[in-house]
């Protein structure tokens, strides 16, 4: 078993955001990948109901997994603070542009869940390792991240696992190894 736990960093500086403190616990069984979000001082703003609406307009923990050694492909795995998913394969072409392959309700792998401590919260989601094509002699690179967006405000805050140093999350030269 694997486990790991970080603090998320303001995606366009590095730098630290106290006021939204983020970290997540990440843990890999040899069946099952986690990643377990704890979000200071939210609004709780979802921005959708619908699974695989646009649920990145409002507040979110992410993760975005690339398990087949391009890191072009990728999963971007998003969860709401009304427990919405969003779940796609992308493939990124480059800078701001990328294809995104829906994966339909009827095949969703994801289990979330998510518990609210005043404005505090827990955001848990987990998914099985051979539907998302873990192989262990390629293993895992990702990132993780969380938007706060004080009540609707799109992108006012991006955390990040690496911060990627710009206004987007897709940006696979900073996904970092899962060991």
């Amino acid at each position: 078993m694997l486990k790991l736990k970080k603090t998320l960093k303001n995606s366009r500086t590095g730098e630290d955001i106290p006021q939204f403190e983020t970290t997540v616990e990440i843990v890999m069984t040899d069946t099952e990948l986690s990643f377990e979000f704890f979000c200071k001082n939210s609004k709780f703003f979802s921005a959708s109901n619908e699974y695989n609406g646009p649920i990145f307009d409002g507040d979110v923990c992410e993760a975005f997994i690339c398990t087949g050694g391009d890191i072009k492909r990728y999963f971007e795995i998003e969860v709401a603070p009304n427990n919405c998913v969003f779940l796609n394969k992308m493939l990124n072409l480059g800078p701001g542009k990328y294809e995104a392959e829906p994966v339909e309700e009827k095949d969703n792998f994801l289990k979330s869940e998510v518990e609210f401590m005043g404005n505090d919260y827990r955001l848990k989601f987990s998914m099985p390792l051979d539907k998302i094509g873990y192989d262990k002699n390629v293993g895992i690179k990702f990132n993780a991240f969380r938007i706060e967006t004080e009540g609707g405000f799109t992108d006012r805050n991006l955390l990040a696992l690496s911060p990627t140093m710009c206004d987007t999350f897709h940006v696979p030269s900073f996904f970092v190894d899962l060991k």
